[in-house]
């Protein structure tokens, strides 16, 4: 039994911007740098607000992410977030920071919930996300995404499940992708399937779909073997449906050259 999923899966691609909130970063750590500590209070400022000019002014014009993203794409991808998800509410912790010639970096990790309704159903986020993100003059100049998994639920019952998946792989490695119900399947009819993508702008704005199968036990297991020609990040995506409610999981595999 296929279907061919039709749920867009911008929602579970790649929140990438970090955006911290100011009182919690100050008071995990009062020698963070005031300069660091205001330029992330005012994009935290400008995403809360929704507000794309502010946001523009404290973004390099020359901003480049690990994901091939510039300031132009990165901003039309977060109007897009904002339009979808009018409550999403970001609380960030810096783990580390450090200054070089005159150029900040932080290791910084985001949570992030909000929701959405959608032909009567109720969509719930949460997201969880490390990035290396480096400052110079005042400005978000470049991020690198460390780890990232995106899950969103829907309906009183959505499916139990474990995506097992390592962190970070080698180009040309083999490994497994497997999704592990955490429950028995019993007599429901449980519709399941996943995706494999390679990380690109593109697919920040316009996500692929998934077929979906009935499964009929365990869970979806495979076998991933990525070419030594491949060294972008991918993203792992999974769907289960059934009677009481939808699951879908997105993680970030880091492919080392």
């Amino acid at each position: 039994m296929n279907k061919t999923n039709k749920f867009l899966l911008l929602i579970l691609l790649g929140l990438s911007l970090t955006i911290t909130q100011f009182k919690q970063v100050k008071a995990q750590s009062n020698n963070i740098p005031s300069n660091l500590l205001e330029i992330v209070t005012k994009i935290d400022s400008a995403a809360n607000n929704k507000d794309i000019e502010l946001l523009a002014e404290n973004i390099s014009p020359e901003f480049a992410s690990s994901d091939g993203l510039n300031s132009e794409s990165l901003q039309e991808y977060l109007e897009k977030m904002w339009s979808k998800y009018p409550d999403l509410k970001y609380t960030t912790s810096i783990e580390s920071w450090e200054e070089k010639q005159g150029e900040l970096s932080a290791v910084t990790l985001t949570k992030i919930e909000g929701s959405y309704e959608s032909g009567g159903k109720k969509f719930v986020l949460n997201s969880e996300i490390k990035a290396n993100q480096y400052f110079s003059n005042n400005q978000l100049i470049k991020q690198d995404i460390i780890s990232e998994k995106t899950e969103i639920t829907s309906g009183e019952n959505p499916p139990q499940a474990r995506v097992n998946l390592p962190a970070k792989v080698n180009v040309g490695q083999e490994f497994d992708f497997d999704v592990i119900l955490e429950e028995p399947v019993g007599s429901d009819i449980v519709l399941g399937g996943v995706s494999e993508e390679k990380v690109s702008p593109s697919l920040y704005l316009e996500p692929s779909s998934i077929e979906l199968d009935a499964l009929t036990a365990g869970g979806i297991f495979k076998r991933v073997k990525l070419p030594v020609t491949d060294n972008q990040d991918h993203w792992y995506s999974v769907i289960l449906i059934r009677d009481g409610g939808i699951r879908m999981i997105t993680q970030r595999v880091k492919v080392n050259e």
